[in-house]
């Protein structure tokens, strides 16, 4: 295997250490999950803004304890998540050195910013303007648009430009049969989650505050498809085997 993807975990497909990432990752969306709820479950008001505003239109119904205890989990979920990742990379790092790759820099880049340069933003961003409200309606739209386009928007960017080529990475080795899992595990990925999770939002109401908790999970329950799908369905160590032999006889 190349050395550019000796990093993570050991050098070997090792089953078991792989099956405690899926688990650990597992575990990290269930505390991001619940840390979204909670920047997330709350009544919008009226904030007769532009775009932005609006993002934070909960903020001002969110108590302090809820701000503070989504930020914490979602920080700590995040970091779990970003680490546990690389039992996914190990699965396709000896028969997609290319594609591990890509993954691997997708992973420094969900360390380096979802935590805390992303979803801790977005609790600050929320208590600021909820005691910026207290204070003035109008003070508070006035700030938000400068604060979201200088600390949120440059980091969101960021994110994206390394989160989306590890998606399309890891989408790739597992329909191309990189891995030990049969191609149809390609579906276990973000969007697979993610996008019916904002649809049971929008039928629930984008206004309610159920609606609203369960929208800003989205993307951790798209991670959650990812981890509990692959745990779910763990090909058995012949499988592996199998695999390994595979392998040997390409080299």
């Amino acid at each position: 295997m190349p050395r550019m993807n000796a990093i993570g975990i050991e050098n070997n497909l090792d089953r078991a250490r792989i099956r405690k990432l899926l688990a650990t990752g597992l575990l990290g969306c269930v505390l991001t999950g619940a840390g979204d709820f909670l920047l997330g479950y709350a009544t919008p008001v009226d904030v007769g803004g532009g775009a932005f505003d609006a993002m934070l239109s909960t903020a001002p119904n969110l108590s302090d304890g809820a701000l503070f205890a989504g930020g914490l989990l979602g920080m700590i979920g995040l970091f779990i998540e970003g680490l546990s990742f690389f039992g996914v990379w190990r699965l396709m790092a000896d028969a997609a050195p290319r594609l591990a790759h890509t993954y691997r820099s997708g992973i420094f880049f969900y360390l380096w910013l979802a935590p805390v340069g992303c979803h801790m933003n977005v609790g600050l961003l929320n208590y600021a303007y909820k005691q910026l409200w207290l204070v003035s309606p109008e003070a508070a739209n006035a700030a938000v648009t400068p604060m979201y386009c200088a600390f949120c928007i440059p980091l969101y960017a960021l994110l994206v430009v390394g989160w989306v080529p590890m998606l399309v990475a890891q989408w790739k080795a597992f329909a191309q049969g990189k891995t030990p899992y049969p191609t149809r595990a390609k579906w276990f990925t973000l969007a697979t989650g993610a996008v019916p999770t904002l649809v049971v939002a929008l039928l629930l109401g984008a206004d309610t505050a159920l609606g609203g908790g369960i929208g800003t999970m989205f993307l951790s329950v798209g991670n959650a498809v990812t981890f509990g799908g692959l745990l779910a369905t763990l090909p058995s160590e012949e499988r592996f085997e199998e695999f390994r032999a595979r392998l040997a006889t390409r080299s």
